[in-house]
């Protein structure tokens, strides 16, 4: 199993810096004073400890790029010294060899992985009788290994980078399906599944609105803040069955940007669907905002950059 990745420590302890000193010279290092850098204890800025990510990604069909071997001596300086230990998304998908999903490996209905001939355009077996708040999925992978990772550094560590980085890769996977749907790109709107105030307050970062402002820049798309969000237990403490009923309620529509999205299609921005509940509540809300201010309807897609997989589906680092 692949050593997991650290995506925010930020400073070295002493024995560190002395293990580094010694090095292949074997002998016991002279007492030193630790050098800490900055003055005060503080998280470095990931966009300046990954400012050198310039060489080329080995795998060309990933549309990222990741740190190539002649800055190896500079990461290993600062892990060193300066205690850099973060690493960004294009880096971490390198080193676990991770790829988005094709679109024929999952159900471009619900999002639910799939094998071949297990779904079509009606949906797969975990969709095709259910009334979905929204026609279309698009995703980056299942929620599991390093994806999850990732996702998790993005939400609860304000760490920013790692949250635009995954907003690119999955707004061009929806360049893609806009492609194949001969839909243009530009015509559509981008709307994050908005995050309570106090969550916001709470974990020092709007997740959903970083993802969604990269999606709409890969796709040339405009973004709207069309919903606004109560604050609810959180959803992953509850079982599947309560779910529905905690989010019930929870959005709401902004009137004022509802009124230009009669006749749009709009693509409604998350990182994880479990069982679809959050996703569905915000799809009503959405069409119910449109209807209200007088509009006949809107087309929802949903894009996720993962989906929690079902049980017994390979949870390997994927």
């Amino acid at each position: 199993m692949p050593t997991p990745l650290d995506w925010g420590s930020s400073m070295a302890d002493e024995n560190t810096i002395q293990k580094q000193l010694s090095g292949s010279t074997g002998g016991t290092p002279a007492p030193l004073e630790v050098f800490t850098w900055p003055p005060k204890p503080a998280v470095l800025d990931p966009a300046e400890v990954d400012a050198l990510d310039l060489s080329e990604s080995s795998h060309p069909e990933r549309s990222h790029t990741r740190t190539g071997d002649r800055w190896a001596w500079l990461k290993d300086a600062e892990a060193a010294w300066f205690g850099v230990s973060a690493v960004s998304w294009r880096e971490a998908a390198d080193r676990a060899d991770w790829n988005p999903d094709a679109p024929d490996s999952y159900c471009p209905r619900c999002g639910t992985t799939a094998g071949p001939f297990e779904a079509d355009a009606d949906g797969c077996a975990a969709c095709r009788c259910r009334r979905l708040g929204w026609s279309r999925t698009v995703r980056l992978g299942s929620y599991q290994g390093v994806l999850r990772e990732a996702v998790l550094a993005g939400k609860f560590t304000a760490w920013r980078r790692v949250c635009q980085e995954l907003g690119t890769d999955l707004g061009q996977a929806v360049a893609q399906a806009l492609e194949s749907a001969a839909i243009d790109p530009a015509s559509i709107m981008v709307c994050p599944v908005a995050t309570s105030t106090r969550r916001r307050l709470t974990r020092g970062v709007d997740h959903t609105v970083i993802l969604s402002r990269e999606v709409a820049r890969a796709t040339g798309g405009t973004l709207i803040r069309a919903l606004r969000r109560e604050y609810r237990p959180p959803q992953q403490r509850l079982v599947a069955s309560a779910r529905k009923q905690n989010i019930a309620g929870s959005f709401h529509p902004r009137g004022t940007a509802c009124r230009g999205l009669d006749g749009r299609l709009v693509v409604l921005v998350d990182d994880v669907r479990t069982t679809g509940a959050t996703l569905s509540a915000a799809a009503r809300a959405l069409r119910g905002g449109v209807k209200a201010s007088g509009g006949s309807g809107v087309e929802i897609w949903g894009a996720l950059v993962g989906v929690t997989p079902r049980s017994g589906e390979n949870r390997g680092n994927s």
